[in-house]
């Protein structure tokens, strides 16, 4: 029998990268895949849609949000977070409301089910955390830390010149506000 044949969507060389940053490209864009599936999967054996654990997270800091300001920190559009809330109505995570001073806003707020959720879900990300980053030796967790910060920065300097804004400034959206929402870790 043959053996399988390993196939890779990234390329072993990239033209005008030297050899390391390369190595450190796929890497990094492994682990991220890697993560991502883990992390899908958890959040599916829960009937949960990554979409929709974010928007637990953010809800469990700023329950009472308005939905336009939840749609801005989700960075979606409108249309796509009242879909979204939607079936999480139905499932009895959240609960929508007009706000009382302004008729015109919709508050959206944790229901007792949804908080339960939110809270299970933070507990299977720090088991998701205790299995795989926790393994590390301490000095490496520091490490990897202060890299994975580094390279934050260095994308968003990347991304804020390519889109003509400043570093930790959301590009413009014509079609959302701005929002101060906070996303707790």
């Amino acid at each position: 029998m043959p053996e399988p044949h390993h196939v890779t969507a990234l390329p072993h060389d990239l033209d005008g990268v030297d050899e390391l940053s390369s190595r450190v490209f796929r890497a990094f864009v492994g682990t991220l895949r890697l993560h991502g599936r883990l992390m899908m999967q958890a959040l599916a054996d829960r009937g949960i849609h990554p979409g929709q654990a974010m928007c637990l997270r953010l809800l469990a800091v700023n329950d009472g949000i308005a939905q336009r300001d939840l749609a801005d920190a989700l960075h979606v559009a409108r249309p796509t977070v009242t879909k979204m809330l939607h079936s999480m109505e139905k499932a009895g995570l959240v609960r929508r409301r007009a706000d009382v001073v302004d008729g015109r806003l919709t508050r959206v707020e944790l229901t007792a089910a949804g908080r339960a959720e939110e809270t299970q879900m933070r507990a299977a990300a720090a088991h998701y955390v205790n299995a795989t980053i926790a393994t590390l030796p301490a000095d490496d967790r520091r490490e990897l830390a202060r890299l994975l910060e580094e390279l934050g920065a260095s994308i968003e300097r990347a991304a804020a010149a390519r889109e003509g804004g400043r570093p930790g400034e959301d590009p413009p959206r014509p079609d959302v506000a701005s929002s101060s929402v906070e996303a707790a870790p």
